[in-house]
């Protein structure tokens, strides 16, 4: 799978303009937050550098699928969280700071733990002791070129332009979203179209992927909430552990370990997770809003907080049933 043109140019491209629109939506004070009440950082990192990695070996040890493909999949789940994570906590209206912040702390350390995981999977599910070795000045500095700088720009515009700010957040929440939709679409059925495995594999692959995608979402909202943390964090640290950056997984299936069918894996997951992230993620607070409501009720009919009182708050502002 040799790098084309949505895969090398594309595909970055639109992660650069998406991290712009997503930084339009946070200001300084966002961050502050995250600094004055770690926990929640904690915790993704904690779910995302430590759970994720688990469960996909776990899958990959149980699923019926070529060996280059279960390396994939440990690949993908040693990435950090992406640029796409980010837009999907905008679109929800989740909390986008500890978004952008989770994404930049994991992508440093990842140059230290995805050589150690992915010599760890090439060893158990191949018999190879090939290890590989990411370059951290071009790693750090392409994930900052793709995510952090973007945001700082967009943080930039919001500070100095808020007007033309607000008006263009309502259309990017669609813009957006197709644009990243095109440049997956595009990798998938023009980077890979002249390669026989491709589509044969790409199908055999959807399952592993989905599961790796919600059972990670699943897992994260959990551990979010037995830390105590509301919904929104909850919910952003989860999207952040459920999608991942497959163009650095791609990169280094393809670039460092020369591996088509590794590759192949990261492309699916950019594809199909997407969408069934934001799905995942409006189905956990579908049900958020059903157990308040049982909550309430249940007040009400023990004599406790009336039906139209509001909900406490929580820290951050968050509402502490959420």
């Amino acid at each position: 799978m040799s790098e084309g043109l949505f895969s090398g140019v594309f595909l970055p491209a639109t992660l650069v303009v998406i991290m712009i629109g997503v930084g339009l939506s946070l200001t300084v004070q966002s961050f502050k937050s995250i600094i004055l009440y770690p926990k929640a950082m904690l915790t993704g990192l904690f779910a995302q550098m430590g759970l994720l990695p688990i469960i996909a070996f776990v899958l990959a040890d149980r699923m019926d699928i070529a060996p280059e493909y279960k390396v994939g999949l440990v690949i993908i789940a040693a990435s950090p969280g992406g640029a796409s994570s980010g837009l999907v906590n905008h679109l929800l209206r989740a909390n986008v700071a500890l978004s952008v912040s989770l994404t930049t702390i994991n992508s440093l350390l990842v140059v230290f733990t995805m050589p150690y995981l992915t010599r760890i999977a090439l060893e158990r599910y191949m018999g190879d002791a090939v290890s590989i070795s990411l370059p951290f000045a071009r790693t750090v500095g392409d994930i900052a070129l793709m995510t952090v700088a973007p945001a700082l720009v967009g943080v930039l515009i919001r500070r100095f332009q808020p007007v033309f700010s607000r008006k263009l957040e309502q259309p990017l929440r669609y813009i957006l979203p197709i644009l990243l939709l095109l440049a997956f679409l595009g990798v998938i059925f023009f980077d890979t179209g002249g390669e026989s495995h491709s589509y044969a594999g790409a199908m055999s692959l959807v399952k592993p992927v989905l599961l790796l995608n919600t059972i990670s979402m699943g897992t994260g909202y959990l551990v979010s909430r037995l830390m105590g943390l509301g919904s929104t964090s909850g919910i952003t640290i989860s999207t952040e552990v459920g999608l991942q950056n497959s163009s650095l997984a791609i990169y280094v299936a393809q670039s460092l370990l020369k591996s088509g069918p590794m590759a192949l894996v990261g492309v699916v997951y950019g594809t199909l997770t997407f969408a069934s992230t934001i799905l995942m993620a409006l189905a956990i607070k579908w049900l958020n809003l059903q157990t308040r409501r049982i909550n309430r009720w249940i007040r009400v009919r023990m004599g406790g907080q009336k039906a139209n009182q509001p909900p406490t708050k929580g820290l951050g502002g968050e509402e502490s049933i959420r």
